[in-house]
């Protein structure tokens, strides 16, 4: 009996001691549990006016190019020193000349005819003159036998005299200028971007010569985004006609290309748009000027320019658009999904705020409503950020663009 009863004994005197202990154990301590702070940069932020700028991209291209073509045939028989790839030259340069021993004779020819012309003319003045008084004299009746009076009077051989000293006269004309376009001249300040003839060689009519472009101005043509439109002072399309001679006005753009290792700006002027939405992009072209793109004048007071802008380069462009008022410009970075904005409260607590986005513009967001004067933004980017979780500010002057990451 007892054999059996002792596995039970044991697991009650097991079950007694051990309510003993539990009962004799002091109560455990309990702690709130703590949050840690987490250190963050932050802004204060600032309601102003500022200005939106616009960015594209463009090729530099000539503002005037022209295919020089030779209107009269011959073989070159000099050449401009400045009439190579890449030369410059001015206004009136002679660039190449042609053999013109033809039209000097062509000329010499037609000069000879215009003087064989004026000679018969005044032989037919004199008959015709001869004639009047011949018909003076006559009486009535003999008039009368006269059927063709006016050939009689020599009428109609004097207006074909005239109309071939008139013919004479237009042929010495068309001489004259044949033989004035053996000499090719420049047509503005430019340069030769290539050529197709050189000394020795012969050029039919219509062949061409050179390509030229000139150097008073280079163009860029941006793309400008229709959702852009509004922020920009486009000129108007009654202003395209006389942008070239009003660009004082016209609104300032930044042009930056990297060559090499360094980065150049040049300035221009936004001076007409094509007028037309492309239906397929959606974007309106607008066309930059820039004056004396090779720096030819330095001395020209109106020359912002340093470095030479070579036809061809890929540039970025900064358009300086309209003024905002009354918004606060913060980086992008720190607009979260659904235009919320993590801010610091007075005690160090995260706070969101909804605010509302009048515009992004690369890296900006341009907020008109949702934060005041003082609040503090932060510019820390948090992984699941709590509202009200306590962080540690590390005050920021100015708008930071790095970004930083804690999860």
């Amino acid at each position: 009996m007892l054999k059996k009863l002792l596995p039970f004994l044991i697991i009650l005197a097991s079950i007694a001691i051990a309510v003993m202990l539990r009962a004799g154990r002091p109560d455990a301590e309990q702690n709130e549990p703590q949050q840690l702070s987490i250190v963050v940069d932050a802004m204060t932020v600032t309601v102003q006016d500022a200005y939106i700028s616009v960015s594209s991209q463009g090729t530099v291209a000539p503002r005037t190019q022209t295919n020089l073509v030779s209107e009269v045939a011959g073989r070159v028989v000099e050449v401009s020193p400045s009439f190579v790839a890449g030369g410059f030259f001015n206004e009136g340069d002679v660039l190449i000349k042609l053999d013109d021993q033809n039209y000097r004779a062509a000329v010499s020819r037609a000069q000879a005819s215009v003087a064989s012309a004026q000679s018969l003319l005044e032989q037919e003045k004199g008959q015709a003159d001869v004639a009047q008084r011949e018909w003076d004299r006559m009486t009535a009746q003999e008039q009368s036998r006269i059927r063709a009076k006016e050939l009689y009077l020599r009428k109609p051989q004097l207006q074909e005299a005239v109309a071939r000293l008139e013919s004479a006269k237009a042929d010495l004309d068309q001489a004259v200028a044949d033989l004035n376009k053996t000499t090719i001249v420049a047509p503005y300040d430019g340069m030769v971007s290539s050529k197709n003839t050189d000394i020795g060689q012969y050029v039919t009519t219509g062949a061409s010569i050179a390509e030229t472009f000139a150097v008073d101005y280079a163009e860029v043509r941006l793309p400008i985004p229709e959702t852009k439109i509004s922020f920009l002072d486009l000129p108007a399309h009654t202003e395209n006609l006389k942008a070239a001679d009003n660009m004082e006005n016209a609104p300032e753009v930044d042009l930056v290309s990297n060559i090499g290792n360094q980065e150049f700006h040049w300035s221009g002027k936004l001076t007409r748009t094509e007028g037309v939405l492309d239906t397929r992009t959606r974007v309106l072209f607008s066309v930059v000027q820039i004056k004396d793109p090779y720096n030819l004048y330095p001395d020209d007071p109106t020359n912002q320019n340093n470095e030479p802008l070579l036809i061809g380069t890929y540039v970025n462009a900064t358009i300086r658009g309209r003024l905002l008022e009354d918004v606060i410009v913060l980086p992008r970075y720190t607009l979260q999904a659904n235009n919320v904005i993590w801010t610091a409260d007075a005690e160090g607590r995260l706070r969101p705020k909804t605010v509302e986005v009048l515009t992004i513009n690369g890296d900006d967001v341009y907020i008109s409503s949702g934060l005041q004067n003082g609040d503090r933004v932060i510019l820390t980017r948090l992984e699941n950020p709590l509202n009200g979780s306590p962080v540690q500010i590390n005050e920021i002057e100015g708008v930071v663009q790095t970004v930083q990451t804690i999860q």
